[in-house]
């Protein structure tokens, strides 16, 4: 039986590589590690370095022993989200980054920031399930566990960015709709959702 856990630093190593096999084709993630040679151990180091730090903002399903997928978050700042004209300054930022040399990942960061809703809100950042726990509904559980302790919050304003077909599906089974959408590779573009209080 699979159950939801808080990840701790002693996952790191687990959940970063876990994450790094599910986003090895990433469209977004491909935008700031372009080569697919090198890709999967940038990821893999950048996951492990997170949960090492913030074990705290990643929560983990385990199937006995064995951890099967991990999600990791953003807790609501306690200051608000940029104004909206500070909304501006980032579009103009944005395009000035994106014409620089190897800036690809952060115009796309700062593309995906511009959808982000100006109030607090969770930000949901990686779901994935290992290889072996794929199409079981460990995503589904991941977000169900997630989504109750945000409904439980004082802020129930949540995000995320959704990379492909199938987990903007997911996603909008769970409530979320399109904000906005920002190109990644050639002819693809990923989808910012929010999910608004009920």
């Amino acid at each position: 039986m699979v159950t939801i856990r808080p990840a701790t630093s002693a996952d790191a190593q687990t959940v970063a590589k876990l994450l790094s096999e599910a986003f090895r084709d990433d469209p977004a993630w491909a935008m700031s590690y372009s080569d697919p040679a090198t890709r999967p151990g940038k990821l893999e180091a950048h996951y492990r370095h997170r949960v090492r730090r913030h074990p705290e903002l990643a929560d983990v399903a385990v199937d006995g022993d064995q951890i099967v997928g991990a999600l990791l978050w953003e807790a609501p700042r306690a200051d608000s989200r940029p104004t909206a004209l500070l909304r501006s300054v980032w579009r103009v930022v944005q395009r000035i980054v994106s014409r620089l040399p190897g800036a690809r990942g952060l115009a796309h960061t700062l593309a995906v920031e511009v959808y982000r809703p100006l109030e607090p809100h969770w930000y949901l950042h990686d779901i994935a399930a290992g290889p072996q726990a794929r199409g079981k509904g460990i995503g589904s559980a991941l977000l169900t566990h997630r989504l109750g302790e945000i409904d439980a919050s004082a802020t129930t304003l949540a995000a995320l960015e959704a990379t492909s077909p199938g987990s903007r599906r997911l996603y909008e089974r769970f409530g979320f709709e399109a904000a906005g959408r920002v190109p990644t590779l050639p002819g693809q573009a990923s989808t910012v959702m929010v999910r608004r209080p009920a």
